[in-house]
């Protein structure tokens, strides 16, 4: 009795194999007539699309929401910047320019603005900035009528290319930037590291 079952058992599977198969075979046709009927839906409206897109103004929406997106990011500001005279005496001159919101405030803001530097615009004027390059805002407070900025120690070599003057037109680009934003501030206090800087 048992090797009848087994007989039975071994005349099933290939039936069932053989079932298989042909299911397999039949989903696959399936998938294949699926694809091609899209494909042709597809190419066949493939004119309106592109018609329905143009008349839409589909980039130029798009062009609008990465301008906005971009303005979300960047801020008007006005930063002071230096522009060096024949004589070797220097002018400070107000730029306005579009900075990186950093998420802090906006006293942060427009010193990371002023430490990155002119922008065209104000290079073409002939302006440019004595703040050594690689500073850094470490931290910056203000506290009533004073101003705290802690500054990477690269700030010392502000303006060491154009003498020992140069740090202290560095130190005027940042109080006056500050001044321009919030005129109540009276006293700017450097901190190079956290230790105070005489100027």
């Amino acid at each position: 009795m048992i090797e009848d079952l087994q007989d039975e058992l071994q005349k099933d599977q290939p039936e069932k194999a053989k079932k298989t198969h042909s299911r397999t075979a039949v989903l696959f046709f399936v998938f294949v007539v699926w694809v091609i009927y899209a494909a042709i839906i597809i190419l066949s409206s493939l004119p309106r699309i592109l018609v329905a897109v143009r008349e839409s103004d589909l980039s130029g929406t798009i062009s609008n929401l990465k301008e906005v997106r971009r303005s979300a990011q960047t801020r008007d500001a006005k930063l002071c910047f230096v522009i060096p005279k024949a004589d070797g005496s220097t002018t400070l001159v107000v730029c306005n320019q579009k900075i990186e919101k950093t998420g802090a405030t906006e006293y942060h803001d427009v010193i990371e603005g002023l430490l990155a530097g002119p922008k065209e615009e104000a290079l073409s004027s002939g302006a440019i900035s004595y703040i050594g390059k690689g500073t850094s805002l470490i931290g910056l407070t203000v506290s009533g009528s004073t101003a705290f900025v802690n500054l990477s120690e690269a700030f010392t070599s502000s303006g060491s290319y154009w003498g020992p003057s140069g740090l202290e037109t560095a130190y005027r680009q940042i109080t006056k930037t500050l001044q321009i934003l919030n005129p109540e501030i009276k006293d700017v206090i450097i901190l190079v590291e956290g230790d105070k800087l005489e100027i």
